[in-house]
C-alpha cells in the first residue's frame, strides 16, 4: 500500500497485502495488518487476529485524520484468492478512498451509507437500481446490493475484477465500439441494452455510463447505472401481441413504477399522461389524480413552445432517445430528463439536478473572476461587484455584500453590495464592530461565522432591526474573511427576504464563496502594496538624481567662484597695472596670458565632468583612460585601469554615461576621504552571465558601510544611477581595510538600447588585461 503525503490513496484498487497462505492468515494479521491499521487511524469494525475467516466482515472502514485537511475513510474489502495448489490461496484487500464524517459512536448502530462513496451523492440517493463503478482500467471498485441481486454475484467476488469479463451487454441502437467512442467524446452515454444471464434469462435495461472525476476534475473511473425495465418491456410486447390497451396493465405497471426512485411518467401518442409515479408527484408537487388522463401541455402550459416541448416532439417523431436539462425559473430548479419512445407513446425519467448545475455555474464564475483578477485591469470594488452579481444570478433571492474594517478596526466600511438597496447599503457603512453589532460587525469581532435566521427576533440586531426590516430583509448570514495571520480582512454576508437557516449544502457554498473573496482581497492588496513600494522607490531615485544634480551644481559654482573667478580677477588686475607701468608691462601681459590659459583649462575640465564628449566620440574605454591620465598628472594618487571584453559594443550611450559618472563619483570620494595611495578600476563584460561588472578598489583607511550608506550622498547617487539600469551595488570595506565598490549591470533591453547598427553580438576575442599608467 502506498499513501501520498496528503493521505490520499494513490490507486482506487490497491493491493493491500500479498497472497497469504491460509495457514498463516492469523499470524500475518496479528503482526502486519493490525499494526498498519492502528498506526493509520481508527477502524470499524475493530479487526482482530481471528477476523479473517468464515465470519470475516465484508468491509473494514479505516478513518484517516490528516492535520489541516478534511478527514476521509478508506473502505477495505477482503477478497479471497485461489490457486492451483493449496499453498497458493490467500487474501487480498482492495481500498477505496471516500470522504465522510468520523465514525459515529458504536451505540448508535449507524454504519456508512452509500452516499459516502466517491460518486455524485444525488445519483446514489435517487437511483435505486443497479450501480457499478470501475477504475480507469475497467476493474470493479463498487458493486451495490441491486447489482448483487440482478447478476447473482456477491460483491466480494467482483471487486477488483474486469467488468467486461463478468457482464456483457447488447445495445439496442449501437455497437459496443460506438458506445465507448461516445463515452470518450461526451463523458457520458445513455440508451437501451439487453443482458442475457447464464441461465438464459433476457433482461431489458436502460443504461447510463458516466465518467467519475476526483476533486481535481481528473477522470478516476466510470459509473454504470442500469434501470431494469424488463417488466415494462414485457407488458409492451404482450400488449402488441394481444392488442390490449395499456390501462389493462396499469395496476401491474404501477407497482413497478413505485420501485423507481427517479420521477417517471408515461404519455400516450396524444401526450396524455397515463402513469405518474410518487417521485414525480414529489418533484413536481402535482398529484397523479390531477394529471393522469390529461394532456401534459394542458397541465403544464408553461412548457409549450419551449426546448422541452420540442424535445418531446423530437422523441415522438424520430423515435429516438432524447436526454436534456430543463430549468424552471419560477422554482429555480434544474431537472435532468430522459425520454424513451415506444410504439404506444413515451416513457420519461427525470430527477432534480439543481445542486449539480449550480455548482457547475459557480465553478465557471470563479474561473472567470480569477482570470479578471490575474489581468490586473480591474479595481477591487469592480471585481467584487462583478463576482457578487454573478453569485446572485446563480442563487436568486440571495443578496450579497462585502464589508471591511476601517483603519482603526472600530467600524465597518462598505466595499461591495450590488444587490442591496442603495439607501440601506449607505446606512450600514460606518456601523460599529462589536459583540452585538448585527451579523457582520459581530462576525468581525468574534472572528467566527454568525448565522441570524430571523432578524426580527435575534438580539444581535436589536439596534438595527427597524432599519433592516424596513427594507424587507429578514435573515443575514455573515462569515469573516481572514488572512494568513488570522487578521480580519473583511466580512462576506448574504441577506434573504425570508427568515431561514442555511442547509449543509448552502453552508458549504457560503464558505467556498468567502474563500474566493479572501483570495481576491488579499491579491488586490498585495498589488497595491507593490505599487506603493514601486512609487516610493521611484521617488527615492528621483530625489537622489535631484540631489546629485544639486551637488554637481554646487561643486561647479564653488569651482567657478573659488578658482576660475580668482584667476580672472587676478588677470584683470595684471592688465590694469600693465596699462600704467611701462617697465613691468610685458611681464604683466605674460602673466595675464598664463592665467587665461589656466582658466580655459579649468573650464574645459568642468565641461568634461558635465558632459564628456568622448563618451560618444571615443567610447567608454577611451573616456576612462582620458580620466585616468588627467588624475595621474596631478600626482595625488597612483591609479590603474583594467578593461576586459568588448563592452563598448554591447551597451548604449546612456549606460556608458552612467558607468562613467559612477567612476567619477567614486574616484572623487577616494581622493577626498580615503587617504589612499593606490586606486584600481576594473571594467569587465561577462558574456557567460551577460552583464557588465565594474569594480573600484582602493587601499585607503576604509569605513563602516552601514554608517556611510545612511549619510553619504555620494554612495546614494551611485546606487540611484545603477538602479535606473537594473544594476546592483555592493560595498566591501572595514576600518583600516580599504574599500571595494562593485557594480553589476545586466545587459538587458534597456542597456542595449542605442546599440550601434551592425554591431556584432558574437563573443569577442579574448583580451589580456591592459594596464594603463
Amino acid at each position: 500500500m502506498h499513501v501520498a503525503p496528503d493521505g490520499a490513496v494513490t490507486s482506487t484498487c490497491v493491493r493491500f497485502a500479498a497472497l497469504l497462505k491460509r495457514r498463516n492468515i492469523h499470524s500475518f494479521l496479528g503482526v502486519g495488518v493490525l499494526d498498519i491499521f492502528s498506526r493509520l487511524g481508527k477502524t470499524d469494525p475493530q479487526p482482530g487476529p481471528d477476523s479473517l475467516g468464515p465470519g470475516m466482515p465484508r468491509t473494514i472502514d479505516l478513518s484517516v485524520q490528516t492535520p489541516g485537511a478534511k478527514s476521509f475513510i478508506i473502505r477495505w474489502t477482503p477478497v479471497p484468492r485461489y490457486g492451483m495448489e493449496p499453498a497458493d490461496g490467500g487474501w487480498q484487500f482492495t481500498g477505496q478512498k471516500i470522504y465522510a464524517d468520523p465514525f459515529p459512536a458504536p451505540a448508535t448502530g449507524k454504519t456508512l451509507i452509500e452516499d459516502e462513496m466517491p460518486v455524485p451523492a444525488g445519483l446514489i440517493r435517487q437511483v435505486s437500481d443497479i450501480i457499478i463503478t470501475t477504475d480507469t482500467q475497467g476493474h470493479i471498485v463498487y458493486w451495490n446490493n441491486a447489482a448483487e441481486r440482478f447478476y447473482g454475484i456477491p460483491v466480494r467476488e467482483v471487486i477488483g475484477q474486469p467488468l467486461n469479463e463478468l457482464v456483457r451487454y447488447e445495445y439496442a441502437n449501437a455497437t459496443e465500439e460506438e458506445v465507448l467512442a461516445l463515452l470518450r467524446d461526451n463523458g457520458f452515454w445513455e440508451g437501451e441494452a439487453t443482458y442475457l444471464s447464464n441461465d438464459g434469462k433476457k433482461s431489458y435495461l436502460i443504461c447510463s455510463f458516466r465518467y467519475v472525476r476526483d476533486s481535481d476534475r481528473r477522470i478516476s473511473g466510470v459509473m454504470i447505472l442500469n434501470k431494469d425495465i424488463t417488466e415494462v418491456k414485457l407488458v409492451q410486447q404482450d400488449q402488441k401481441r394481444t392488442g390490449l390497451r395499456l390501462r389493462q396493465y396499469s395496476g401491474q405497471i404501477a407497482d413497478i413504477l413505485e420501485s423507481i426512485t427517479d420521477g417517471f411518467f408515461v404519455l400516450d401518442q396524444h401526450f396524455r399522461v397515463k402513469l405518474w409515479n410518487r417521485e414525480a408527484e414529489r418533484i413536481t408537487a402535482i398529484s397523479a389524480a390531477e394529471i393522469v388522463g390529461r394532456s401534459i401541455w394542458e397541465k403544464l402550459p408553461g412548457l409549450v413552445d419551449t426546448d422541452t416541448w420540442q424535445s418531446f416532439h423530437k422523441a415522438f417523431k424520430k423515435k429516438m432517445t432524447v436526454t436534456f436539462d430543463q430549468y424552471n425559473e419560477r422554482s429555480d430548479r434544474w431537472l435532468e430528463m430522459s425520454l424513451y419512445p415506444s410504439d404506444q407513446g413515451l416513457f420519461a425519467y427525470f430527477k432534480d439536478v439543481t445542486i449539480r448545475k449550480k455548482q457547475e455555474a459557480l465553478l465557471a464564475l470563479e474561473k472567470k473572476v480569477l482570470e479578471l483578477n490575474t489581468g490586473k485591469r480591474m479595481s477591487l470594488r469592480a471585481l467584487l461587484n462583478n463576482f457578487l452579481k454573478g453569485i446572485q444570478k446563480i442563487f436568486p433571492g440571495m443578496y450579497c455584500c462585502v464589508l471591511t474594517p476601517d483603519d482603526d478596526g472600530q467600524s465597518v466600511r462598505l466595499l461591495s453590495a450590488p444587490g442591496l438597496p442603495a439607501i440601506y447599503a449607505h446606512a450600514i457603512d460606518g456601523l460599529p464592530i462589536g459583540p452585538n453589532a448585527g451579523s457582520c460587525g459581530t462576525a468581525m469581532y468574534r472572528k467566527e461565522t454568525v448565522i441570524v435566521s430571523d432578524i426580527a427576533t435575534d438580539p444581535l440586531w436589536e439596534d438595527y432591526r427597524d432599519l433592516t426590516l424596513q427594507f424587507g430583509l429578514r435573515a443575514c448570514w455573515s462569515i469573516p474573511v481572514m488572512d494568513d495571520r488570522g487578521e480580519v480582512l473583511a466580512a462576506f454576508a448574504v441577506y434573504y427576504d425570508t427568515a431561514k437557516s442555511p442547509t449543509d449544502v448552502e453552508m458549504d457554498t457560503f464558505e467556498r464563496i468567502a474563500s474566493l473573496v479572501a483570495v481576491i482581497i488579499d491579491s488586490k492588496r498585495m498589488e497595491e502594496t507593490l505599487l506603493r513600494q514601486e512609487l516610493n522607490k521611484q521617488k527615492i531615485v528621483a530625489q537622489a538624481m535631484v540631489d546629485a544634480q544639486e551637488k554637481e551644481r554646487a561643486e561647479i559654482g564653488k569651482e567657478l567662484h573659488d578658482n576660475i573667478n580668482q584667476i580672472l580677477s587676478t588677470t584683470k588686475l595684471y592688465l590694469e597695472l600693465a596699462r600704467n607701468d611701462n617697465n613691468e608691462r610685458l611681464n604683466l601681459i605674460t602673466r595675464s596670458a598664463g592665467n587665461i590659459h589656466q582658466a580655459i583649462h579649468e573650464i574645459r575640465n568642468i565641461s568634461r565632468s558635465l558632459v564628456p564628449s568622448s563618451i560618444r566620440d571615443l567610447g567608454l574605454q577611451d573616456s576612462i583612460v582620458d580620466l585616468v591620465e588627467s588624475i595621474k598628472m596631478t600626482g595625488a594618487i597612483h591609479i590603474e585601469f583594467y578593461p576586459v571584453g568588448n563592452f563598448d559594443e554591447k551597451i548604449s550611450d546612456k549606460a556608458k554615461l552612467m558607468l562613467f559618472r559612477i567612476i567619477q563619483e567614486q574616484t572623487n570620494n577616494v581622493m577626498k576621504h580615503s587617504g589612499a595611495h593606490h586606486l584600481i578600476i576594473e571594467l569587465t563584460y561577462e558574456e557567460t552571465g551577460n552583464n557588465i561588472e565594474l569594480s573600484i578598489t582602493d587601499d585607503g583607511k576604509g569605513f563602516n558601510p552601514e554608517k556611510v550608506r545612511k549619510k553619504g550622498l555620494g554612495l546614494s547617487n551611485i546606487m540611484s544611477r545603477a538602479d535606473l539600469f537594473g544594476g546592483k551595488v555592493t560595498i566591501q570595506s572595514a576600518e583600516g581595510r580599504g574599500c571595494k565598490l562593485r557594480v553589476q549591470v545586466p545587459v538587458t533591453h534597456g542597456v542595449l538600447e542605442g546599440l550601434r547598427p551592425g554591431a556584432s553580438m558574437a563573443k569577442p576575442p579574448s583580451e589580456a588585461p591592459n594596464s594603463v599608467g
